[in-house]
C-alpha cells in the first residue's frame, strides 16, 4: 500500500462530498486531526461517524483503528513524531529574522500544496468560469485584501463580478444573490461574525460558499460547500497571508489558462479604458 498520504490525495480516488471534508479535514493538520477518537475528526469535518467509516474501508482498511496505525507509519520524516507536532513552533532568531522569516515561508508553501485537493480545485474553477452565474467576494479586515486582489483579477477574466463590502449596502448585495451564484468567503482565525452573517445569508438565498480559511475550526466551515485551507502560523506574532495569497495567485494562474477568450476580452478593454483616456485629456 501507498504511504497513507498519497493514498488520501489520489486524484483517482473517487470520493462523496461528505468524504471529501473528512479528507479536508484530515490534510488541515496532518497527521494530529486523525490521531484521535473518530468523534473528534467527525465534528471537525462537519460529518457523521459512518461516514468516516466508510471512507476509511474504501481507502482499504479494516476499520479506524487499522487506519490510525497507518497514520502512524506513515509520519513524514519532517514531522518525526506525534508529540513534535504538538509542540509549539520556537521562535525567530532576533539576528536573522529577516532570513528565517522568508525560510518558514518556504516550508509553509509546500505543506499548502499538501493541503490541496484536486478535485476542490477543479470544482471551484468550473464554478469561476461558468458565467451563468455571478461571483461575489468577501474578505474580513486583513483578508479582504485578497478578496480585492482576487476580484480585481475575476473582473478582467469575466463578467458577472462584484464586492461584498461591509457597510450598509451589504443586506442589498447579499438579497440580489441568486440560486447558484458563487460567493467567495475569506475569513481566517480571529474569525469576523460578519463574515458568518454573509455566509448565513448566502445559503439562505441558495448560493454557493467557497470558504478560503485556515487549518483550525472556522465557524464557517459547516455552511461552506467548498473549503481551500491555508496555514496561517508563522515564527511571528502575526499569522501570515503568504500561503493564502499563494492560492489566490495559483487560482488566476488556473482561470487564465482556461480563459479560451481572454486575450480579446483583455483587448477589448483595454481599448476602452484608452478611449476613456483620450476623453479625459480632450476635457482638460
Amino acid at each position: 500500500m501507498p504511504p497513507l498520504r498519497d493514498l488520501i490525495t489520489d486524484p483517482d480516488l473517487e470520493l462523496t462530498p461528505s468524504e471529501r471534508k473528512v479528507i479536508r479535514a484530515l490534510l488541515d493538520q496532518y497527521p494530529r486531526n486523525g490521531l484521535g477518537p473518530m468523534a473528534r475528526l467527525a465534528e471537525h469535518a462537519g460529518v457523521s461517524d459512518p461516514t468516516i467509516v466508510r471512507l476509511v474501508k474504501k481507502l482499504g482498511f479494516g476499520g479506524y483503528a487499522e487506519f490510525q496505525d497507518a497514520l502512524l507509519s506513515d509520519m513524514d520524516h519532517r514531522l518525526r513524531s506525534p508529540s513534535t507536532l504538538l509542540q509549539p513552533r520556537s521562535h525567530l532568531n532576533k539576528d536573522d529574522a529577516w532570513g528565517h522569516y522568508l525560510a518558514d515561508s518556504q516550508r509553509l508553501l509546500v505543506e499548502t500544496q499538501v493541503l490541496t485537493q484536486p478535485e476542490d480545485v477543479r470544482i471551484l474553477l468550473d464554478w469561476l468560469l461558468d458565467t451563468r452565474h455571478q461571483i461575489y467576494c468577501f474578505g474580513g479586515r486583513f483578508s479582504s485584501l485578497m478578496a480585492h486582489y482576487l476580484l480585481n483579477h475575476l473582473r478582467l477574466l469575466r463578467p458577472g463580478c462584484f464586492a461584498l463590502e461591509d457597510n450598509a449596502q451589504l443586506p442589498d448585495r447579499l438579497f440580489d444573490l441568486q440560486r447558484q451564484d458563487v460567493v467567495l468567503l475569506f475569513d481566517y482565525r480571529r474569525y469576523q461574525t460578519q463574515a458568518l452573517r454573509v455566509a448565513s445569508a448566502a445559503k439562505s438565498r441558495n448560493a454557493r460558499v467557497v470558504l478560503f480559511t485556515d487549518i483550525y475550526a472556522s465557524p464557517l466551515r459547516e455552511l461552506a460547500d467548498l473549503i481551500i485551507s491555508a496555514p496561517v502560523e508563522s515564527a511571528s506574532p502575526f499569522d501570515t497571508m503568504v500561503p493564502a495569497l499563494a492560492q489566490v495567485e495559483a487560482l488566476i494562474a488556473c482561470l487564465t489558462l482556461r480563459s479560451p477568450d481572454l486575450a480579446d476580452r483583455l483587448e477589448g478593454i483595454d481599448a476602452m479604458r484608452n478611449e476613456f483616456n483620450t476623453h479625459l485629456l480632450e476635457d482638460k
